[in-house]
């Protein structure tokens, strides 16, 4: 029973750090969008966004912090260590929500859960990624918490979730855009100043 309980509390608080973490960065994202690009409100805003990203960082590593938690439970708990257990386990679960067996989804939580410990190492190390990236990353994991918190999801935590992911999808569609958008920029300006393609970058920031 305790044993539940912990696997699903973790997991239901790692969800709600994620979703307030991208919603933070992504609700910053459009103000950015919107406000005056003269310097004093530009200034004020890059202060108020690196006050908040502190807060938003440390959200998102407990949510990381939870999600390993979680793994564990899961493991210690039901599978009992056991990786064949796991896959068995997804299995059966995909085939009772979507009427196909495919136990290889585990290995979507296994690199989901280290792309979310690499970005966590990334924000706190300050290393430098290219946008696209860094919106490639967060499509992934949206696309791995969404399936984890409606589609394979029951009780109260599945309406919470189509409500936080249908007031979240406009934005992360802009943060996507604006990724893309400031990588076409880039390359568009190497090819006018150097008359050669664009070099792959390596130095965008780590923005989440």
């Amino acid at each position: 029973m305790l044993g539940s309980l912990l696997t699903q509390w973790t997991i239901r608080l790692a969800l709600a750090c994620f979703a307030a973490y991208l919603a933070g960065n992504l609700l910053g994202l459009a103000r950015c969008a919107s406000i005056d690009q003269t310097a004093e409100p530009r200034a004020k805003f890059t202060a108020n966004r690196n006050r908040a990203f502190r807060w938003l960082r440390w959200i998102w590593t407990a949510g990381c912090l939870l999600f390993i938690a979680h793994v564990v439970c899961a493991f210690q708990f039901t599978h009992h260590w056991s990786h064949t257990h796991a896959w068995e386990h997804t299995a059966a679960e995909t085939k009772r929500m979507l009427g196909v067996a495919f136990g290889d989804g585990i290995y979507f939580s296994y690199i989901f859960l280290l792309l979310w410990v690499a970005d966590v190492a990334c924000l706190w190390l300050a290393i430098r990624r290219p946008g696209w990236v860094v919106a490639a990353v967060y499509l992934f994991l949206f696309f791995i918490a969404f399936n984890g918190a409606i589609v394979f999801e029951s009780g109260p935590t599945r309406p919470v979730g189509i409500v936080v992911v249908t007031a979240m999808l406009p934005l992360l569609v802009l943060f996507v855009w604006k990724q893309w958008r400031d990588l076409a920029t880039s390359q568009k300006f190497q090819r006018t100043t150097t008359g050669k393609e664009p070099l792959p970058s390596g130095n965008a920031e780590c923005e989440a």
